[in-house]
Protein backbone atom coordinates (compact mmCIF):
# COMPACT_ATOMS: atom_id res chain seq x y z
CA UNK A 1 0.00 0.00 0.00
CA UNK A 2 1.15 3.52 -0.77
CA UNK A 3 2.09 5.92 1.96
CA UNK A 4 -0.81 8.15 3.09
CA UNK A 5 -0.34 11.79 4.08
CA UNK A 6 -3.33 13.12 6.06
CA UNK A 7 -4.15 16.82 5.71
CA UNK A 8 -7.24 18.68 6.98
CA UNK A 9 -9.55 15.68 6.94
CA UNK A 10 -8.22 14.39 3.61
CA UNK A 11 -5.68 11.78 2.60
CA UNK A 12 -3.06 12.47 -0.06
CA UNK A 13 -1.83 9.24 -1.61
CA UNK A 14 1.22 9.61 -3.89
CA UNK A 15 1.70 7.27 -6.84
CA UNK A 16 5.22 8.20 -7.95
CA UNK A 17 6.31 6.35 -11.09
CA UNK A 18 9.82 6.03 -12.50
CA UNK A 19 10.08 6.64 -16.23
CA UNK A 20 12.41 4.89 -18.66
CA UNK A 21 14.44 8.13 -18.76
CA UNK A 22 15.19 7.75 -15.04
CA UNK A 23 13.01 10.74 -14.14
CA UNK A 24 9.97 10.48 -11.87
CA UNK A 25 6.40 11.54 -12.50
CA UNK A 26 4.09 12.65 -9.73
CA UNK A 27 0.70 10.96 -9.91
CA UNK A 28 -1.58 11.06 -6.87
CA UNK A 29 -5.10 10.98 -5.48
CA UNK A 30 -6.85 12.90 -2.73
CA UNK A 31 -9.59 11.12 -0.78
CA UNK A 32 -11.85 12.28 2.03
CA UNK A 33 -10.89 10.95 5.46
CA UNK A 34 -7.48 10.74 7.11
CA UNK A 35 -7.13 7.07 6.17
CA UNK A 36 -8.13 7.50 2.52
CA UNK A 37 -11.30 5.43 2.83
CA UNK A 38 -13.64 8.25 1.82
CA UNK A 39 -14.83 9.61 -1.50
CA UNK A 40 -12.30 10.47 -4.22
CA UNK A 41 -11.88 14.25 -4.39
CA UNK A 42 -9.04 14.68 -6.93
CA UNK A 43 -6.93 12.45 -9.13
CA UNK A 44 -3.90 13.21 -11.26
CA UNK A 45 -3.04 10.36 -13.63
CA UNK A 46 -0.99 12.19 -16.25
CA UNK A 47 1.26 14.87 -14.75
CA UNK A 48 2.97 17.48 -16.87
CA UNK A 49 6.11 17.69 -14.69
CA UNK A 50 9.05 15.29 -14.40
CA UNK A 51 11.41 15.24 -11.43
CA UNK A 52 14.99 14.11 -10.88
CA UNK A 53 14.20 12.21 -7.69
CA UNK A 54 11.31 10.49 -5.95
CA UNK A 55 11.66 12.92 -3.03
CA UNK A 56 11.22 15.91 -5.37
CA UNK A 57 8.09 14.31 -6.86
CA UNK A 58 6.58 13.70 -3.41
CA UNK A 59 7.43 17.25 -2.30
CA UNK A 60 5.59 18.58 -5.37
CA UNK A 61 2.59 16.32 -4.68
CA UNK A 62 2.32 17.48 -1.07
CA UNK A 63 2.71 21.15 -2.01
CA UNK A 64 0.13 20.97 -4.80
CA UNK A 65 -2.29 18.89 -2.73
CA UNK A 66 -2.08 21.19 0.27
CA UNK A 67 -2.90 24.19 -1.90
CA UNK A 68 -5.73 22.34 -3.64
CA UNK A 69 -7.28 21.17 -0.35
CA UNK A 70 -7.01 24.69 1.10
CA UNK A 71 -8.81 26.11 -1.96
CA UNK A 72 -11.46 23.34 -2.08
CA UNK A 73 -12.62 22.74 1.50
CA UNK A 74 -15.18 20.03 2.21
Amino acid sequence: MSQIFPYRGNAVIPEVKKLDSGKFMACFVIHEGKDGSGKLRYQRKAPTNEFDSEDEAIAYILDFSGDWIDQNPM
